[in-house]
C-alpha cells in the first residue's frame, strides 16, 4: 500500500512537468562544432534558447550544461573526474550560454549534453580537441603527406618507365608520322609513364638528336597534356581509405616475386598506396582549419582567377610536377577548405608550371630542342588562355560558364556530384577543349613558329644516307648501298668510342649530352638499316651474297652493343661519380686512358678492315687478345697496389675504377666478333 501511495506521488509531481514539457523548445544558437584546445576553454559560448511553442523566449528556467568523461564547464574540475553538470538560468530573452573547459588528458572530441528542468528535447554540442602544439604537428603532417604523395608519384613514374623501358622511346619515334598518330601516342606514353615532363625531355632530346622533327613533336606535346590528367582522375576516386591496403599488396608482390615484371607492377602499386596515404595524411591534417569559420571564410574571398592560376604556376614550379599539385588540390577542396571555381583556377596554373623542369633542361639543348621546350610552354598558356574568359566574366544561368560545364558534364555522364571527380574532370575538359581547337591547325603554327624562331644553319633531321627502297630487289646493289650506310654508322660509333673516356675525365653534363644524342643516332640508324638488310634476304641470293647479308646483319647488331655498352654502362658510370662527387686519382685515369686507348684503336683497325674489307687488321686485334688480357691483369694489379698504398681516391672509385675496365674489355670482346665475322667472309 505504501509503494502505490509513493508512485502516486511522483506521478503528481511530474505531471505539470510534463505539460510544462510539451509547450518547450530548446534550439542552438551556436558555439556547435568549434575547436578548443586542451588545458584551456572554448572560445566561444555554447549558446541556446529556451522558447515556448509559439516562440515566445522563456526566461528563468534552468538549463543544464553536461558534460562527461574528463571534460568540464567553466573550469570547475572535478577530482574524481566524474560527469560535471553546470545550471545556468536562462535571461529574459530565454538564452542560457556557458563555456567549457578541456582537461589536459581529454580525447579529440567533446559531446556537451544540454537540457532543461522542464521536459524538451535535449541539444548536443560538439567540440575538437587539439593540443597545445596543433600547429606545428598540422604543418608537419601536411609536409610528410604531400612529401608521401610525391614520393608515391615518382615511384609510380619510375615503375611505369621501367616497365615500358626503351619501347617508349621506339613508339614515340615510329608512330608520330602523323598529328592523330602523335596525338595518340603523346597520350598513351604519358598515361603510362604518368608524366607529361618526362615525355616532354624524351620529346626534346629526341628533337636535339635529330631522330624527330618538331612537326612530330607538336602533336605529341598535346597529346602528353591530355595524358597528363590521368593522375588526377585516379585521385578523385578517393581510395585513401584503402591506401594501407593498396601499398601492402605492393610492397608483398613486389617482394616475393621473382619476375621482373611482376616487381615493377608491384613498385607502381605500392606508389600508388602511398600517394593515396599521403592524401589521407594531408586530409586529416586540416581539420583544424575546416573548422576555423574565420579562416574558412578568408579563404573563401580568394577568388581572383589570376591570382589563383599564378598561385598554381608557383606551387608547380616547387614541387616539379603537376599531378601533385592537382592530388593537393583535390584533397583540400574534398575537405572543404577550396571552392571549386579556386580549385580549377590553380590546376590551370599546374599546367603552366609543369613546364618549368624542361625549361631548365632545354637551356643547354641545340636550337631544336628549345624550340619543343617553346611550343610547349606556348601550347599550355594558350590553353589556359582560351579557357579564362569563361572562368571571370563570361556567366551562364548566374554561374561562370566553365563552372556550370563541368558540374553539368560531370553529373550527366560521371553520374557525380563530388567536388573532387569535378575538378579532376576540368583539368580533363580543359586539355581535350585546347586539343580539339589546335590540333587541326598545327601545320599553320608550325609554319608559324618556324618563322618566328627558324632552323639554323647546322639543324638538319637525322636519319638513313645511302639505302633506298627500291633497290631492294637488286641484292647486290642494296648490299653495296648497306655497307655504305653501315660505314656511316661505324664513324658514329667510334666518335662515341673515343668520347667515352672524355665522359669519365669531367664533371660536366653536356659531355655526357653529346655521347647520348650520338648514341640515340645510332639507335635510328640501326632501326633503319636491320630491316633494309633483312628484306634483301628475302631475294634469291647466292651463296656469296647471302653470306655478306649474314656478316652485315650481324656487324650492326655488334656496332649497336657497343654503343650500348657506352650510353649504359660507361655513361652511368660517369653520371654515378659526379653524383657522388669522386673523382679518379691521376694514376688510376691514366690506366684507364691506356686500356681505353687500345681499345679506341682496335675499333679503328675494326672499322678500317670492314670499309677496305681488309681481313689483315681483322685479324691483327684478334692476335693480340692474349696481349690485352696481359694488360688487363696488370692495371688490375696496379690498382689494387694503390688500394694497399690507401691512397683515398682509388679506394673511394674502387668498384667504378674496375668496372670501367670491364666495360671497355665487352667492348673488345664485341670488336672480336666483328673481325670474326670480317675474316670469315
Amino acid at each position: 500500500m505504501k509503494i502505490k501511495n509513493i508512485l502516486f506521488c511522483l506521478f503528481l509531481m511530474l505531471l505539470p512537468a510534463i505539460c510544462l514539457g510539451q509547450d518547450f523548445v530548446l534550439t542552438k544558437i551556436s558555439g556547435d562544432k568549434q575547436l578548443a584546445v586542451r588545458g584551456t576553454e572554448t572560445k566561444n559560448d555554447l549558446i541556446v534558447c529556451l522558447t515556448d511553442k509559439v516562440g515566445n523566449p522563456v526566461p528563468d528556467v534552468k538549463v543544464n550544461f553536461i558534460v562527461a568523461d574528463g571534460y568540464f564547464p567553466n573550469n570547475q574540475v572535478s577530482k574524481d573526474n566524474s560527469v560535471q553538470e553546470e545550471t545556468i538560468v536562462t535571461d529574459e530573452k530565454g538564452y542560457a550560454q556557458s563555456k567549457v573547459f578541456i582537461d589536459k588528458k581529454a580525447e579529440d572530441k567533446v559531446v556537451v549534453i544540454v537540457n532543461v528542468d522542464v521536459l524538451a528535447e535535449p541539444v548536443y554540442f560538439t567540440v575538437s580537441v587539439l593540443s597545445k602544439q596543433w600547429i606545428f604537428i598540422m604543418i608537419v603532417t601536411m609536409l610528410g603527406g604531400a612529401a608521401l604523395l610525391l614520393f608515391g608519384m615518382f615511384k609510380v613514374n619510375s615503375a611505369f618507365q621501367q616497365i615500358a623501358g626503351q619501347n617508349i622511346r621506339t613508339i614515340l619515334k615510329k608512330f608520330t608520322s602523323t598529328r592523330l598518330k602523335g596525338f595518340f601516342t603523346g597520350f598513351i606514353v604519358t598515361g603510362i609513364n604518368q608524366s607529361s615532363t618526362a615525355t616532354l625531355l624524351l620529346q626534346i632530346t629526341l628533337t636535339s638528336a635529330g631522330v624527330m622533327t618538331f612537326f612530330q613533336a607538336m602533336s605529341v606535346t598535346i597529346g602528353a597534356s591530355v595524358g597528363s590528367t590521368v593522375t588526377g582522375q585516379l585521385v578523385a576516386f578517393k581510395l585513401v581509405d584503402y591506401a594501407l591496403i593498396i601499398t601492402a599488396v605492393g610492397y608483398f608482390l613486389s617482394f616475393f616475386s621473382k619476375k621482373r615484371k611482376i616487381i615493377e607492377i608491384g613498385d607502381a602499386i605500392f606508389g600508388f598506396g602511398l600517394l593515396f596515404f599521403g592524401m589521407k595524411l594531408m586530409s586529416d591534417s586540416m581539420l583544424p582549419i575546416t573548422l576555423n569559420n574565420e579562416l574558412l571564410a578568408t579563404i573563401a574571398t580568394l577568388q581572383s582567377p589570376l591570382w589563383l592560376i599564378l598561385f598554381g604556376i608557383f606551387f608547380t614550379i616547387l614541387t616539379h610536377s603537376s599531378g601533385a599539385t592537382v592530388g593537393i588540390i583535390i584533397v583540400l577542396a574534398s575537405s572543404g577548405i577550396l571552392s571549386l571555381l579556386q580549385g580549377i583556377c590553380v590546376c590551370l596554373g599546374a599546367q603552366i608550371g609543369t613546364c618549368s623542369t624542361a625549361i631548365v633542361a632545354s637551356l643547354t639543348q641545340p636550337r631544336s630542342g628549345k624550340r619543343v621546350m617553346l611550343w610547349h610552354l606556348g601550347y599550355q598558356i594558350l590553353g589556359v588562355i582560351l579557357v579564362y574568359p569563361f572562368i571571370s566574366f563570361v556567366y551562364y544561368k548566374g554561374e561562370l560558364c566553365w563552372i556550370y560545364f563541368v558540374k553539368y558534364f560531370t553529373s550527366t555522364f560521371i553520374f557525380s556530384n563530388d567536388i573532387a571527380r569535378q575538378i579532376a574532370m576540368s583539368h580533363t575538359l580543359v586539355t581535350l577543349f585546347t586539343a580539339f581547337i589546335i590540333l587541326p591547325i598545327v601545320p599553320v603554327l608550325h609554319k608559324f613558329i618556324m618563322f618566328v624562331y627558324p632552323s639554323s644553319a647546322v639543324e638538319k633531321h637525322f636519319g638513313t644516307a645511302f639505302i633506298d627502297e627500291k633497290y631492294i630487289e637488286e641484292p647486290e646493289k642494296a648490299l653495296i648501298l648497306s655497307k655504305q650506310e653501315i660505314e656511316r654508322l661505324s664513324e658514329i660509333v667510334s666518335d662515341v668510342m673515343k668520347d667515352s673516356i672524355n665522359a669519365l675525365k669531367t664533371r660536366h653534363e653536356i659531355v655526357i649530352e653529346k655521347i647520348k644524342y650520338k648514341c640515340l643516332q645510332i639507335s635510328h640508324l640501326v632501326d633503319e638499316i636491320i630491316p633494309y638488310i633483312t628484306k634483301i634476304g628475302q631475294n634469291e641470293l647466292t651463296e656469296k651474297q647471302a653470306k655478306r647479308e649474314t656478316m652485315l646483319l650481324y656487324i650492326v647488331a655488334d656496332f649497336e652493343q657497343i654503343a650500348d655498352i657506352i650510353n649504359r654502362n660507361i655513361i652511368y658510370i660517369s653520371q654515378e661519380k659526379m653524383r657522388r662527387h669522386l673523382r679518379f686519382s691521376d694514376e688510376g685515369l691514366k690506366d684507364l686512358k691506356h686500356m681505353h686507348n687500345i681499345v679506341y684503336t682496335n675499333c679503328s683497325k675494326i672499322i678500317d678492315s670492314f670499309i677496305k674489307e681488309d681481313d689483315v687488321l681483322a685479324r691483327e686485334v684478334s692476335d693480340d687478345i692474349d696481349k690485352l688480357n696481359e694488360i688487363m691483369h696488370e692495371l688490375k694489379r696496379n690498382h689494387i697496389a694503390r688500394l694497399h698504398a690507401g691512397l683515398q681516391e682509388s679506394i673511394e672509385t674502387s668498384s667504378l675504377h674496375l668496372d670501367v675496365l670491364d666495360q671497355y674489355m665487352k667492348i673488345n670482346e664485341t670488336l672480336l666478333d666483328i673481325a670474326i665475322n670480317i675474316y670469315d667472309v
